[in-house]
């Protein structure tokens, strides 16, 4: 997933809000000056603030987003910002970041708790001053990040090989002919041996200025990669797929962002959040040499709302589309290439969408999606009738531990589920997921833990049998899944 993280958003919002004059001597972020008298803050002596925190925060204007707290290992982190104030007591639980603004003001990020459900979790205030004074006030719940209780390292997936990254976060993954080709967001691409999978071994890498590479889809001998705002690049594998010639592109006269890839015959879709929030759709019966064929938005969505293409499929001349908040939404494709009318024909509003994957269960269309927002769960739908989408299943995950993307190979869903590491589940019927396997890949220990809510296993590729996953700290890792 590449949606905006939430320090990003509450730092600009937070100094966006205009100067403030600092005359007052105001300190309404000091632990003094938030109201706490209805709390039961008796509750906050069995907390014990150590390791990784995952938090949810909610703010009275509306804005929801996640983020994380680190007391350990390394430097105490808050929201990704040094954690400049930590006062932690029997009945105290204060913890603030301090900051310099764009426009040079003081800006304080502070969370005060209310109560604690237990050693690892709390509720409480969360405040934003610029020079003293609150520009913004909500509500967070800061939950420690451990394994699931009673889980061992692996259940049926066997880890063959990892290899992390020589510089950067992974971002993006796919596999073929025997190499994995990673997007790593500003250090470009990544190309990996993988014809052993004990024993991944870099043999090239590339990078362009100013491009930052989000995802890829290899089709024959051509790799895709989508950028964060220059569109596609278009890499020839012909020659030496372990070298890719990387040296045209499309979409790249403006600043188009690329977040999702799937092709169908000679169809290639890409999901855009932005500029304009649409499906671009390209004719690469030419695979060096795509033509634009239409740039869809879908019926109803909103961008405003952050109602975003962020993922796609498609099946059956039928395009899939996670839409954030829009939900799932369903076009007919059919016959597109000549008629460049692409038309909505159902969708399932349910809760917000940030992944999905398709397929046929019997004779069912299935379409499982869920999101990486704080709480959400794995759906199971049933698209057979696109008019009247129907919810077969629901599994929740853990409000700490979302979700980053999802594969559907034959009968077995495999869920990139971030700190929960690599989930299996068995999708024989259109109904809940049953479990059928695991790896945890995350660990408070492994270096560079605790920077962000959206880190741990990101994504999941399957392959030649194998399942690549790539982890914002771990890089690539290669599994063998036994059902």
């Amino acid at each position: 997933m590449n949606r905006l993280p939430l320090l990003a958003a509450t730092v600009f919002l937070a100094v966006g809000c205009g100067n403030t004059d600092d005359s007052d001597n105001k300190a309404e972020c000091q632990v003094e000056a938030i109201d706490l008298s209805g709390c039961d803050r008796s509750t906050l002596s069995v907390v014990q603030p150590e390791g990784i925190w995952n938090t949810n925060i909610a703010f009275e204007d509306g804005y929801i987003g996640p983020s994380s707290i680190r007391f350990s290992p390394g430097d105490p982190l808050l929201i990704g910002l040094t954690m400049t104030t930590k006062q932690i007591s029997p009945d105290t639980f204060y913890l603030a970041s301090d900051v310099t603004g764009s426009d040079g003001g003081a800006v304080r990020y502070a969370f005060s708790a209310c109560k604690a459900s237990g050693p690892g979790q709390v509720q409480g205030v969360v405040r934003v001053c610029v020079n003293g004074a609150k520009t913004r006030q909500g509500t967070f719940t800061a939950t420690r990040v451990v394994r699931r209780e009673g889980e061992a390292e692996a259940d049926r997936v066997e880890l063959l090989g990892q290899v992390a990254l020589p510089r950067g976060r992974p971002t993006g993954l796919v596999a073929a002919g025997g190499y994995a080709y990673v997007m790593a967001r500003e250090e470009g691409l990544f190309v990996y041996d993988v014809k052993d999978p004990a024993r991944p071994t870099l043999v090239s890498e590339q990078k362009f200025a100013n491009e930052i590479f989000t995802t890829g889809l290899v089709s024959g001998t051509t790799l895709y990669v989508g950028t964060y705002a220059r569109g596609l690049r278009i890499c020839d594998l012909t020659a030496n797929p372990a070298v890719p010639v990387c040296d045209k592109t499309i979409l790249a006269d403006g600043p188009v962002r690329v977040d999702a890839l799937t092709k169908d015959g000679n169809l290639l879709y890409v999901a855009s959040p932005a500029p304009k929030s649409d499906v671009i759709i390209l004719d690469v019966t030419q695979p060096l040499a795509p033509s634009l064929v239409v740039r869809y938005t879908v019926e109803g969505s909103s961008p405003s709302l952050g109602e975003y293409p962020y993922s796609l499929a498609a099946l059956d001349n039928r395009l899939y589309v996670s839409n954030w908040s829009y939900g799932v939404s369903v076009t007919d494709v059919t016959d597109v290439a000549t008629k460049k009318a692409p038309k909505l024909v159902g969708r399932y509003g349910g809760p917000a969408t940030s992944a999905l994957a398709v397929g046929k269960i019997g004779t069912a269309t299935a379409v499982f999606q869920g999101s990486d927002a704080w709480g959400s769960s794995l759906l199971a739908l049933d698209a057979t009738n696109p008019e009247a989408i129907v919810q077969r299943g629901a599994l929740a995950l853990r409000p700490e531990a979302s979700l980053g993307g999802l594969t559907l190979s034959g009968t077995s869903l495999y869920v990139a589920n971030y700190q929960d590491g690599l989930r299996v589940y068995d999708v024989s019927s259109l109904g809940t997921p049953k479990p059928a396997g695991y790896f945890n890949t995350w660990s408070e220990t492994d270096a560079g833990r605790g920077l962000s809510y959206f880190e741990g296993l990101q994504g999941v590729h399957v392959a030649d049998g194998l399942v690549y996953g790539w982890d914002t700290t771990r890089g690539l890792l290669i599994f063998r899944h036994t059902p």
